[in-house]
């Protein structure tokens, strides 16, 4: 069975089966985490996985994530995302990360202030593209990275009431947005302060995100299985496709060797009365 499986199904087809089998079978939910490039999204990341190296997702000045990274941590498959302004492709990986998702956590660093237009558009892209924009931000969580770096908590505020404005005109729906500070939760931790680590926000977000994995639990696993069935159609038709190309290709040899052996008959008999005649002369 398997043979005839390879024989009309590339190995990536039935990995991504295979994947989503076992995400069902796991409950492990997808917490995808995008933003723009330096936006502060692997520094998040590895505070939410209490990783004060740096070392899972790499946190650096140059770029470091190129390709979609999943951490396993508790029930949850954190994975990091290229920024959406670091390279041609990386927002279609962006995109396509969301799409298998089941959290999101939209990263902004308020050093830049609310919104800038490449996230704006990519919000836009959601809107137009998504079978149901609400429920895109309804499993979403801005994150409004880098607090630490502001000293005006009113200033914070504003950015915060400017996203919130900047959503809801697109979508029509207020979001949640929670600032934070991977640096104050970071410390804190080393340093053992806990007025830091309570300061940081980080341990309200945790919550967030569980409380949205509690809320989603039930959707979540229906939108597993739908999706496995639209793989399973996809791939019913890409097979029942490779099988009438191979089909009419066995038709086209059969019909080229008909040919063939009607040609042949036909040389076969013109070679016999050829050989008859000249037997015949010879005769004479």
């Amino acid at each position: 069975m398997s043979i005839l499986i390879n024989k009309y199904l590339s190995l990536e087809d039935i990995e991504n089966v295979n994947v989503l089998k076992k995400s069902i079978s796991n409950q492990l939910v997808n917490v995808t985490c995008m933003g723009l490039y330096n936006h502060g999204k692997s520094s998040l990341l590895n505070a939410l996985i209490k990783d004060f190296d740096d070392k899972t997702f790499k946190a650096a000045d140059i770029r470091e994530t190129v390709t979609n990274k999943l951490f396993e941590y508790g029930n949850i498959n954190y994975i990091d995302t290229p920024g959406l302004n670091a390279e041609e492709y990386d927002d279609k990986r962006v995109y396509d990360a969301v799409k298998e998702s089941d959290i999101n956590l939209f990263v902004h660093t308020v050093t830049t202030g609310a919104f800038v237009e490449k996230e704006i558009e990519f919000l836009h892209k959601i809107k137009n593209n998504w079978e149901n924009p609400e429920d895109f931000i309804n499993r979403t969580i801005f994150v409004l990275s880098r607090v630490d770096k502001i000293e005006n908590e009113k200033d914070i505020d504003s950015t915060i009431e400017e996203m919130n404005n900047q959503i809801n005109r697109i979508f029509n729906i207020n979001p949640l947005i929670i600032s934070v500070s991977a640096i104050r939760y970071k410390k804190g931790n080393i340093e053992n302060k806990n007025l830091l680590i309570k300061r940081s926000n980080v341990e309200l977000l945790e919550n967030a995100i569980n409380e949205l994995i509690e809320k989603f639990k039930t959707s979540i696993l229906e939108t597993r299985n739908k999706r496995l069935q639209n793989i399973y159609d996809e791939l019913i038709k890409k097979s029942n496709s490779k099988f009438q190309k191979k089909k009419l290709e066995l038709s086209k040899q059969r019909n080229l060797q008909e040919e063939f052996l009607r040609n042949l008959y036909v040389d076969v008999a013109q070679i016999e009365d050829t050989l008859k005649n000249m037997y015949k002369r010879l005769g004479e």
